[in-house]
């Protein structure tokens, strides 16, 4: 109760708790239905917090940097990828390891869940993989010209995917064919792409970020900024697109 006052009185900005990890964190924490908060960091673990302490509910240890930004499951399974090849599905509650899936390289990508529960990720091994969310079979694989980034998922199921080889790809997300490429301009495309409601792909490349009609691929206009354009572009209520630039 005293808690709950202190966090109502607070002035903005302060800082209720935080938790230290034994390396750096570039994982982006994902906050599940029950609050808890779940994190990455390059010691090699996997974090369980509890949003209101910071306590520690559970850690898991994987074989390489937790780089990846985790997925949560409609069932509440946390999948998150590893640098040592794997792609993990953990029980958000107790922390058990379900299954792990083992690709060709280091895992980076963010997971993306589809209406079924199919899991999308990325390898640096140049594969899109689709995983049972269940079981951690493959559904299938394919494969692009260079290291693979995060998906982002329409709202008919399509997975828009970065690469890079400089392209932008947009395929089917119960087959995995392929519907349509964009090529940028010679850069590696950003990180993960951001969908608007009417269905417009925006994406960064090099210095610019574009907009892509999400069902043909073309091209509807592109904005090019002072330096590169290395983040997730953001959505705004009124469809204003929000992107960041090194410049």
């Amino acid at each position: 109760m005293r808690r709950a006052e202190e966090r109502r009185n607070a002035k903005p900005g302060t800082v209720f708790w935080n938790f230290e990890t034994f390396f750096r964190v570039n994982s982006s924490p994902v906050i599940g239905d029950d609050g808890t908060v779940y994190v990455g960091s390059d010691d090699n673990k996997f974090y369980a917090l509890d949003g209101k302490s910071g306590t520690k509910k559970w850690e898991f240890k994987t074989g390489g940097f937790v780089f990846s930004s985790p997925a949560i499951g409609s069932d509440g399974t946390v999948y998150v990828g590893s640098m040592d090849h794997k792609l993990y599905a953990i029980n958000g509650k107790s922390g058990v390891k379900l299954w792990e899936f083992e690709t060709g390289s280091y895992v980076t990508s963010d997971p993306a869940i589809g209406s079924d529960g199919t899991v999308y990720f990325g390898s640096q091994d140049n594969k899109l993989y689709a995983l049972s969310g269940k079981s951690g079979v493959k559904l299938w694989e394919f494969e692009m010209g260079s290291h693979v980034l995060s998906p982002a998922i329409g709202s008919d199921d399509t997975v828009y995917v970065g690469s890079g080889d400089s392209k932008l790809y947009a395929l089917n997300g119960k087959s995995g064919v392929k519907l349509w490429e964009f090529e940028s301009g010679g850069f590696a495309v950003g990180l993960s792409p951001a969908i608007g409601s009417d269905g417009t792909v925006y994406i960064g490349s090099g210095d610019k970020l574009y907009a892509i009609n999400g069902k043909s691929g073309v091209k509807l206009w592109e904005f090019e900024t002072g330096g590169l354009v290395l983040s997730t572009p953001a959505i705004g209520s009124d469809g204003t697109v929000y992107a960041v630039s090194v410049d």
